[in-house]
Parts: C-alpha cells; sequence; structure tokens
C-alpha cells in the first residue's frame, strides 16, 4: 500500500476534533501523513499533540468574498510548501474553497466528503438551485472522488451526473459502538427528553421550546434537557437571545451548555428529539439509537434515513410544532412504546450505523489512490 501525505480541510478545529479524530486516526495508524487547515478556536494544540501537522487558516462559514479569497490562497500556500498528496475536504463553505484551491495548487488527488449537501428541499426554488448548481460545478471540475454519507445524496449525485458511478460512493455514517450501549436510567423522576446541538435556528431549537411549552401545560412534571454551545463563530447570532429568553419562561428546561461525555447523559434520559431544518446524517440520533432511546425527528434527508417512523421514533414535518408536541405525548403517555421503540433503535443502529465500517471505506480509498 502507498503512504500518502494528506491535507484534511474542515472550518474549525473543534470538527475535526470531534467528527473526524476517528478518521484522521485511522488514516495515521495506516501509515499516512496528515495534516489539517482549519481556524484555531483552541482545538489544535491537542490535535497537534495527537501527532497532526496544525495549519492555522480563518475561514469565514458563509460566503463573503474578500475573506473566502484570502482563505484559498493560504490553502494553496500550504499545498504548494508541503507538497501534500490528496486533499480530503469536509463542511459546505471550507470544502468549496478548499476544491478550489487544491485545483489550482495542482494537487493530485481531491477527495469531497459531502456530510449532507448544503442545498435542501425546504429551500427556496432560486436559493435551491443556486447551491445545487455550485455544488454540481465543483463536483465535476475540481473532485476526484465524492464520497456521500446520505443515501439521498448519493441517489441524486448519480442520477444527476455529479461525477461518473466510479467515483461516487455511498459512504454512510456511524459512530463507536463500544462507547454506547443500552443501560437503565440511574435516576428516577419524570420523563425526561433530551436535545443535542447547535443552539442556532436550522436545529428547530425554538419550535422545541414551544412546542415542550405545549407538553408541560398537559404533563407537568416533563423536563427537557439541552445540550450544545452557542458558539460566536455561528451565522446565526440572533436565534440565542431568544432562546435565553425563552428557557427563562418555561419551566423544567435544564440547559447544560457543551457536554462532554454524551453516552452518559443520555443514560439519564428517556428520549431523544432533533427537529432540524436541515441534516447530513445526524450521528446525534444514532447515539440515542445505540442507547435505546426512541427519536422524534423531522421528517428530512438524513433523520428519515435513520429514523423508522411508527417503529423505532415518530419523524414530524419541519417548523410542525403541533405535530412535534402531539408526539411528544405519545411517548410520555405510552412509556412501553417509548422502550419498545427504544429497543427496535437499538437494532437499527448496530446493524447499519458502525463507525469502523464507514473509515473502512475511507481507508480502502485512500490505500487505492
Amino acid at each position: 500500500m502507498a503512504t500518502l501525505k494528506i491535507l484534511q480541510v474542515c472550518a474549525l478545529d473543534t470538527t475535526a476534533e470531534t467528527m473526524l479524530q476517528p478518521l484522521l486516526l485511522a488514516l495515521q495508524n495506516a501509515g499516512h501523513e496528515v495534516g489539517i487547515a482549519c481556524a484555531d478556536t483552541g482545538a489544535a494544540s491537542k490535535l497537534a499533540a495527537q501527532g497532526f501537522t496544525m495549519h492555522d487558516i480563518p475561514i469565514e462559514r458563509k460566503i463573503d468574498w474578500t475573506s473566502n479569497w484570502k482563505t484559498i490562497r493560504s490553502i494553496v500556500q500550504i499545498l504548494k510548501d508541503e507538497q501534500y498528496d490528496a486533499v480530503h475536504v469536509h463542511t459546505p463553505v471550507a470544502a468549496a474553497l478548499g476544491r478550489v484551491a487544491a485545483k489550482r495548487a495542482g494537487t493530485k488527488h481531491i477527495v469531497y466528503t459531502a456530510h449532507g449537501f448544503y442545498f435542501h428541499e425546504k429551500m427556496g426554488r432560486v436559493t435551491y438551485q443556486l447551491t445545487y448548481s455550485v455544488e454540481k460545478w465543483l463536483a465535476r471540475f475540481a473532485t476526484d472522488y465524492l464520497l456521500l454519507q446520505s443515501q439521498e445524496d448519493y441517489e441524486l449525485a448519480n442520477r444527476k451526473r455529479f461525477k461518473n458511478t466510479t467515483r461516487l460512493m455511498h459512504l454512510g455514517n456511524g459512530i463507536d459502538l463500544t462507547r454506547f450501549y443500552p443501560r437503565p436510567r440511574q435516576t428516577t423522576g419524570p420523563f425526561t427528553f433530551l436535545f443535542i446541538g447547535r443552539i442556532v435556528e436550522e436545529k428547530g431549537i425554538l419550535e422545541l421550546l414551544t412546542a415542550f411549552e405545549q407538553v408541560v401545560s398537559v404533563q407537568p412534571d416533563v423536563r427537557l434537557m439541552i445540550a450544545g454551545e452557542m458558539m460566536e463563530s455561528e451565522r446565526d447570532q440572533t436565534t440565542k437571545h431568544t432562546f435565553r429568553k425563552r428557557i427563562r419562561e418555561i419551566p423544567n428546561i435544564d440547559y447544560l451548555g457543551f457536554v462532554e461525555d454524551v453516552p452518559e447523559l443520555l443514560h439519564q434520559v428517556d428520549a431523544f428529539v432533533l427537529p432540524s431544518h436541515r441534516e447530513g446524517v445526524p450521528r446525534s440520533i444514532i447515539e440515542a439509537m445505540a442507547t435505546a432511546k426512541p427519536v422524534i425527528a423531522t421528517n428530512i434527508r438524513g433523520c428519515r434515513e435513520e429514523v423508522v417512523d411508527g417503529k423505532t421514533g415518530y419523524l414530524v414535518e419541519v417548523q410542525d410544532e403541533t405535530q412535534l408536541a402531539r408526539r411528544m405525548l405519545e411517548l410520555v403517555e405510552q412509556p412501553d412504546v417509548a422502550s419498545e421503540m427504544g429497543r427496535a433503535g437499538f437494532e437499527r443502529a448496530m446493524k447499519h450505523f458502525n463507525e469502523a465500517d464507514v473509515i473502512k471505506r475511507q481507508l480502502n480509498l485512500f490505500s487505492n489512490l
């Protein structure tokens, strides 16, 4: 097997640490030399201590031509100075800029993992067509291998000829199943829901608060735990102000901020809820399923690939607060059904969402470049 010098490009070091680290370590253990280009927000030193070469570059998580062009030039310089054999890009804006830079630098292999195409069915027609066209153009002219976590994205990319089928891969998504396992709740108490995600509008957090307000008006003891950061690097800086106000108005909500031990947190709750407007293939749902929790999620790409409606949980329509509240109440009022859904979710997670399989597919690709 030939070993490569691979540059991983993503927006933030926290993304590399929390989402990409298992792949990075597997590549390193296979003999590849791994560098990471991203913005340093505090996690870069920990990644450097693991032997990864860190390149601190500012990456705006939105379209800003002046800043974006500076990022492209920085990545081009890194690629030329360090003579990387391959570039592997992640996250929408960083992936676009990284591929343009790799093409300009003449990098031999350009690999893009689409954790979820940025365009989705809930967008307006003009915005959808614009982002769709950009993704398709970059896939055709600035990508050698396109890896899709979502089955729906894979089928679309294949049908619309983003790349030749031999250059497309349905990658899937998964978690370390040895860390997540079912366990009875360690504390007795009222039925408790859990949300894990960024505190931004597109995660559906404001609809969740309104729905929970309806739930607690019927079942006064039910609780909601919320884990997630309010990061200064987010494009959405307004939702957090509404969020702070609303959680003071609604009873029985525990806001935990960032939580490191997610398995332990899941063992403290009865069900998981994620009413996102847009997702790739969310790991948080897989983690909840692997701990045998029923899941309520929105009927969107990614979520509907994980949750089987009526069997492992429920799918609700985006921004439908009334339907969300009704499904939450059904779980509260039918704990036996909730437990049965949790067990079915556990079996599905064990069968379809093993991180080791996802990593193996990527290792095989890089070994054959």
